[in-house]
């Protein structure tokens, strides 16, 4: 089942007009705020609740509504709604103020009335009443069909509570709005509002003859009053109808019966929507059934001409996809687009809706001293002078188109480059340097793996990242591939965009086409680096950072169309996207590659709703105080909406996930997987249940201290392999992990940075291996190293918790991938892995028994331990960039030692020390005898002594000798060292090393 295929983000329009984006602004009620505040809601305010209900106006999508793009909060708590717009509206089409006024017949008032009520239809099933319809605001498109505008104006504002103006136009507002209605007909008052704007349509004249309120609202409250006095009166008849201020025209429209039959239905149906009862009045599911509506009522695009070939979408002209002279021009490329995506794209061309009405002079407010009164009388407080108000504060309906003349001269620039402007983020793939060992590539990376199952495939390939560096399109022309015979997908600009393997097999019904052999497509045409050939030759090509990445234009437009090509074919492009997404992620999309890169699939609405959400449980007084304080700066999370959502996500978590309990903190986790899929709760919790068993698992059990201790203890390790100055310095002073780590790593993070930041951070980790965490936090550490390097205990205290200093989150992901690649995976093994190692290990333990340096080390060991301990399967690939110290007897080194090792004494390490620095190795690897006690501490004095890399080789030499290394197990007599032979200084204490004969391996400099 393709989870995204039906998906509004990535459904492309291949009839759409080219539809415009507007804007109409207005204040949200600063009463409500304050009310809010003083009933203890601090977080909540009348912006945040505005836009928290907004969020579910983007998800509806219907042939006759224009669609909701996104909402903006500016200055004095001012909102703008971008939507899309068509300039043409039943305003202009009644042709008062033109010459020639277009014709207006019974059919097309009868397919306007039709798509008028459909969508009011849909905004009923979607519990949204419209509650301002007018022609100015009842759009039409080029091809003459109705399109809905503003309706999600009520909604948004909670039936007008969150705003300080009354909702609706007085010419259209039912009488029954002037006194209240019951729920059950709230509905109706948009039908009696469609019935005036069809009758002003039919009449050409305006259905009240004065712009006055209050002689408006007199007149339908005397209508009202009739009605009620004779219910079963004809009320347009009625013998004082024309004093009121009704026109002439329409109420002879209204009396008098029309000889032409469609006119007469016409005029029936608009008798039904105006009757003043509203249990009377017609519904919306009457109307539609009306005999006026019935006929000659053609529904659109339902039949399509079969059979369907592959090959009818060929076009015989666009065959040669080596000819790149015809561009395609950017508007009609776009109008394709989903309309999400065209505002991204204007915002990142240097579009601002807020900043844009500035320069047009919009907001210019009343002056401070003209609003002012002159005199104030004491004591009773009389003002004397005009009460004007600021007119900046005012509601206006006014909309504001959007220009697109910037986004259209970059998108222009974009096409006419003729090289690559992007270098991707190939930090992932390319070593560290040229002499050093990379843990994350795998040699196999490029065998081909057909399916992906989602038992086995969870968690399979994590450690995949394979050294491909391709060319990125600057801008494709269109979203849509054609297709091609070598493998790829090729759009006009003959830039090659990745197939999938679903797209592949449909595309083999008309040319012949296979799979490409790789974890990628996009490996076909890419250079592939190994670790005996790294990618250097691409070090001199310019490099933007991501933070520019995410805001060029073309770029953008390129990763957009490419993840929404293989979202639509996920689960089968999953591979794909994790391909991918090692680059990096376009922000539009993030909430669905997140789920797509955790393997989300299935029935996940289904699953969702078979969790108990509201029963009771003992988590729920925690979870009622954590919510309201969770990321509240977020206006999503800091809404009744937001606060609802987040609320039934963690009661989920906790009735789905009975062997685990809520910790404080699960919020924090909870809230990025919210934001981005704040109408999809469903996805956001099937993300969550696949995110925590990769990165925290078991972090949420009932005495979850083991597995806090253990992960403590692997930082700590990991801490001092890397640096290990900064490890003894917060080692000498007492500042263990246990004082600052644990929100980090039991939130992610999520409690320290803000989820702007997360998302960045996020987006690789997703993508690495689950230790990966564990490197962000040590290169946090060491963005502020010179800062804890002079601090003592107290300060460090101090520092983090009062105020955490700023952290640069790309430079710390890369911190992070760097050390990640260098450190042998077993020194980040631990007890309480993952569920698939426990697995491996129990199936091992059933073929053979585990050697006695193969199981796991205490936890108590481990935390008293200050270098890591490396595992005997891991020595083989750091071995050519290693010094191994041998400090086990003379007597034991001469019978067996590792190649080019060097055997030393412990006790006098003090005095070698600057010798083996001298020696400049990357890795430090310690052999000592299992019976001794001295292996952890001398490991333990390297690190103190600033060795890098400093580990302890688990079993010694026994380990060694019982692997199938390549190297064998040196028994030649080993050449003795003295400090005269190492010219060390003369102030220096003798001492003797004995040197293994095996000269260590070539490097290359």
């Amino acid at each position: 089942m393709a989870l995204f295929a039906s998906s509004k983000d990535l459904k492309l329009h291949e009839n759409r007009d080219n539809a415009k984006l507007a804007s109409v602004n207005f204040v949200a009620s600063s009463q409500v705020s304050e009310a809010l505040a003083q009933s203890g809601h601090l977080a909540l305010s009348a912006p945040s609740q505005i836009i928290g209900q907004f969020q579910y106006l983007k998800t509806l999508n219907h042939d006759n509504l224009c669609e909701y793009v996104e909402i903006h909060r500016g200055k004095h708590d001012r909102l703008f709604v971008v939507s899309e717009y068509y300039d043409y509206s039943l305003q202009k089409a009644r042709g008062l103020d033109s010459d020639n006024p277009p014709t207006v017949n019974v059919p097309i008032l009868r397919q306007w009335a039709y798509e008028i009520l459909s969508a009011l239809q849909f905004l009923k099933e979607n519990g949204i009443i419209h509650a301002s319809l007018s022609p100015s605001n009842i759009l039409l498109d080029a091809k003459n069909h109705i399109k809905l505008f503003g309706y999600g104006l009520y909604y948004m504002t909670n039936a007008g509570k969150y705003v300080d103006f009354p909702i609706g136009y007085p010419p259209y507002l039912a009488p029954e709005c002037l006194q209240g209605v019951d729920g059950a007909y709230y509905d109706k008052r948009d039908i009696w509002a469609t019935g005036i704007i069809l009758a002003e349509q039919y009449t050409r004249n305006p259905f009240w003859t004065t712009s006055d309120v209050g002689l408006i609202f007199d007149s339908l409250i005397t209508l009202k009053e009739w009605h009620d006095a004779d219910p079963g009166c004809n009320i347009w008849k009625h013998e004082e109808i024309k004093s009121l201020d009704i026109n002439k025209s329409v109420l002879n429209f209204l009396q008098n019966p029309l000889d032409d039959e469609d006119a007469e239905q016409f005029r029936q149906f608009i008798l039904g929507c105006l009757q003043v009862s509203v249990a009377e009045r017609l519904d919306i599911t009457d109307a539609l059934a009306n005999y006026f509506l019935c006929e000659s009522i053609s529904s659109k695009n339902i039949w399509i001409e079969g059979p369907i070939l592959a090959s009818d979408a060929v076009d015989p002209d666009t065959i040669d996809m080596n000819d790149n002279k015809q561009q395609e021009n950017i508007p009609d490329m776009l109008k394709r687009l989903p309309i999400s995506y065209i505002y991204t794209l204007w915002r990142l061309a240097g579009g601002d809706v807020e900043l844009d009405l500035v320069k047009r002079g919009i907001f210019l407010s009343t002056p401070a001293i003209k609003r002012l009164p002159r005199v104030c009388m004491m004591p009773d407080a009389i003002e004397i002078g005009d009460n004007v108000m600021d007119t900046a504060q005012l509601y206006s309906d006014a909309v504001f188109v959007l220009g697109f003349n910037e986004l259209y001269q970059r998108l222009e620039e974009g096409q006419k480059a003729a090289t690559d402007k992007f270098e991707w983020d190939t930090d992932y793939f390319m070593l560290v340097d040229e002499n050093d060992v990379n843990f994350l590539l795998d040699e196999s990376a490029g065998d081909t793996v057909n399916d992906i199952s989602e038992d086995d495939d969870e968690y399979k390939n994590d450690l995949m990242f394979v050294d491909d560096i391709v060319t990125p399109s600057p801008i494709p022309t269109a979203l849509e591939t054609p297709r091609t015979t070598n493998g790829l997908s090729t759009p006009t600009n003959g830039i090659p965009t990745p197939t999938t393997p679903s797209s592949s097999r449909s595309l083999s019904r008309t040319v012949s086409m296979g799979r490409s052999r790789s974890a990628s497509s996009l490996s076909i045409n890419s250079t592939t680096s190994t670790p005996n050939q790294p990618s250097g030759g691409n070090s001199a090509a310019p490099k933007l950072p991501l933070f520019l990445r995410e805001q060029d234009v073309n770029y953008q437009l390129y990763r957009l169309s490419l993840f929404s090509e293989l979202l639509r074919q996920y689960p089968a492009s999953r591979r794909e996207i994790l391909h991918h997404a090692k680059v990096d992620i376009p922000p539009l999309l993030r909430g669905k590659i997140w789920a797509a890169v955790l393997g989300v699939q299935g029935d996940l609405e289904h699953a969702y709703d078979q969790v108990n959400k509201y029963m009771n449980m003992g988590a729920d007084r925690q979870i009622e105080v954590d919510v309201p304080r969770c990321h509240q700066y977020n206006q999503m999370l800091a809404s009744s909406i937001g606060h609802e959502k987040l609320r039934r996500l963690l009661k989920s978590w906790v009735v789905a996930n009975p062997s685990l309990v809520y910790w404080q903190g699960l919020d924090s986790l909870c809230a990025p997987f919210l934001t981005l899929n704040f109408n999809d709760e469903a996805i956001a919790f099937a993300s969550l249940q696949k995110f925590i068993p990769k990165f925290l698992d078991n972090f949420f059990l009932s005495d979850n201290a083991p597995v806090l201790q253990e992960y403590l203890a692997v930082f700590r390790h990991l801490l001092s392999f890397h640096d290990p100055e900064l490890s003894s310095h917060l080692d000498a002073i007492g500042f263990m992990p246990d004082l600052y780590a644990i929100p980090w790593f039991l939130t992610l993070f999520t409690h320290v940075f803000p989820l702007d930041k997360i998302y960045h951070l996020w987006d690789k980790l997703l993508v690495g291996p689950s230790s990966l965490p564990l490197f962000a936090g040590i290169a946090i550490l060491r963005q502020i190293r010179d800062t804890l390097l002079t601090y003592e205990f107290n300060d460090c205290i101090v520092l983090f918790s009062d105020s955490f200093p700023k952290v640069d989150i790309e430079k710390c992901v890369q911190n992070a991938l760097n050390m990640c690649k260098v450190t042998p995976p077993s020194i980040t093994t631990r007890v309480h892995g993952l569920k698939a190692e426990h697995k491996k290990d129990k199936e091992n333990d059933e073929d053979a028994k585990k050697q006695w340096w193969e199981k796991s080390i205490s936890i108590e060991e481990k935390k008293l331990e200050l270098a890591p301990r490396l595992a005997v399967k891991d020595l083989e690939k750091i071995l050519p960039y290693s010094l191994v110290l041998d400090i086990r007897p003379e007597s034991e080194f001469v019978q067996g030692h590792i190649p080019s090792s060097m055997n030393v004494q412990a006790a006098q390490l003090m005095s070698y020390t600057n010798v083996l620095k001298k020696l400049n190795r990357k890795y430090h690897v310690v052999i000592a005898n299992e019976a001794e006690s001295n292996g952890p501490s001398y490991a333990a004095e390297l690190v103190k002594k600033v060795f890098p890399r400093v580990v302890l080789l688990q079993g010694g030499i026994e380990a060694y000798k019982s692997t199938d290394s390549k190297e064998r197990v040196c028994s030649c007599r080993p050449q003795k060292q003295t400090t005269a032979g190492f010219k060390g200084k003369g102030s220096e204490p003798p001492f003797v090393m004995w040197r293994c004969k095996v000269p260590p391996p070539l490097k290359k400099k």
